[in-house]
């Protein structure tokens, strides 16, 4: 099964109203990430993030969905150190909810 798209387009947006933006692309194996760009920040940010729009990007432009993360959920992917597999989930046409909710479930346990 081929990819969703050629590349996962993402942005983050701080608190402190930082926008930055990065890419992600698929992998030649399935539910497998090659690359993820460094972000690219407008300035500088202060502040975390406070939300995230992820988006696949294929032949013909966008897929049509959009998935929006909060703040939480963005630390959780973080933390649990799970952000690939988030990437990975959206970019193959899995869950990408399903791998937040395992981030939180994770941190939770590691308490």
């Amino acid at each position: 099964m081929p990819p969703r798209g050629s590349r996962l387009a993402c942005t983050l947006k701080t608190v402190d109203g930082c926008h930055g933006s990065f890419d992600v692309t698929p992998g030649e194996q399935p539910n497998s990430v090659a690359e993820v760009t460094p972000v690219k920040w407008d300035k500088q940010p202060e502040k975390p993030v406070q939300e995230g729009a992820f988006t696949v990007i294929g032949d013909l432009g966008m897929t049509g969905q959009v998935v929006l993360i909060n703040s939480y959920q963005w630390k959780a992917l973080n933390d649990a150190k799970l952000e690939k597999f988030f990437y990975a989930a959206m970019l193959w046409g899995k869950s990408p909810f399903k791998v937040i909710e395992d981030a939180q479930l994770i941190l939770k346990r590691a308490k």
